[in-house]
């Protein structure tokens, strides 16, 4: 079995180019991209006072998304905030966005999915299947659920009402685990939001596994049942969280996150009966 590899200076195993870390994982090379600054956050916004310690400090809340390169085909894992960073930082692999393949949607909160329209509402990746789970996109396309985004904003409920009419019919829908695409498995994982899911993605060794929004922080993989009262649906995440840890930790899959301080990269390992998060390759 084939491990970890780079190439070039490395840090960690991983190099930065200005806002994307590249790296090499037994057969797939990829990047984390940063779609927007970080912020400043405490984690007790996420907390219960139950759980809030002195000892948990504030930390960078990245914004990020993951193309990686997986058996000669371009794949993207979510869209960013707007259509130009991603295709910008796919420069740096010499790829246009006509030749991304494949992305892969774990939930429409709009750091995932705005950056997959341009502003006269074609698709940014204009040639991709795109993918994403049938209980979050049944939900997101009910009327009550477009009425309700109008708390967001005229803007962003327009946003996705026109995501919604772009993209209707033009999905690949995937109602359990199940394979989407060759050596990809798309794994539901509900809770942060209705139908949120995960991926999957088989290597000639140790998978790969892009968690989306389960874990906003390495605690949350240490505690899995400790709840994200940001969650819409705060113990159905932490279930699905449980299966999530034990299923990175029994593969030993490199674990990527979309909002783990940048470039939110690592291992989940068991530590006798609770799990550790290492960081990095």
């Amino acid at each position: 079995m084939s491990g970890p590899r780079s190439t070039g200076p490395m840090t960690k195993g991983l190099r930065m180019i200005e806002n994307v870390y590249r790296f090499a994982y037994e057969d797939i090379e990829g990047a984390v991209i940063r779609v927007s600054d970080d912020e400043e956050l405490s984690l007790h916004e996420f907390l219960g006072a139950e759980h809030r310690t002195d000892e948990l400090a504030d930390y960078a809340f990245a914004y990020t998304c993951c193309y990686v390169r997986h058996r000669s085909r371009n794949i993207l894992i979510d869209g960013g905030f707007d259509p130009d960073t991603v295709p910008g930082a796919l420069d740096a692999f010499d790829v246009t966005p006509e030749e991304i393949e494949l992305v892969l949607i774990t939930h429409a909160d709009r750091d995932h999915v705005a950056g997959l329209l341009r502003a006269d509402g074609s698709f940014t990746y204009p040639n991709a299947q795109h993918v994403i789970g049938f209980d979050l996109w049944d939900n997101l396309r009910r009327p009550e659920t477009l009425d309700g985004l109008a708390q967001l904003g005229e803007e962003r409920q327009a946003f996705f009402r026109k995501l919604v009419r772009a993209f209707d019919n033009q999905l690949l829908l995937a109602k359990t685990e199940e394979s989407v695409a060759d050596g990809i498995h798309y794994v539901p994982a509900p809770g942060h939001r209705i139908g949120h899911g995960v991926y999957e993605i088989q290597t000639s060794g140790r998978p790969l596994l892009h968690t989306g929004d389960a874990f906003f922080h390495p605690v949350f993989a240490e505690h899995p049942d400790w709840p994200n009262i940001t969650d819409s649906i705060p113990d159905q995440a932490v279930e699905s969280r449980k299966l999530l840890v034990a299923r990175a930790a029994d593969t030993r899959a490199l674990v990527l996150s979309a909002h783990i301080p940048f470039p939110g990269i690592g291992q989940i390992e068991r530590d006798g009966r609770a799990y550790r998060w290492v960081e990095g390759l």
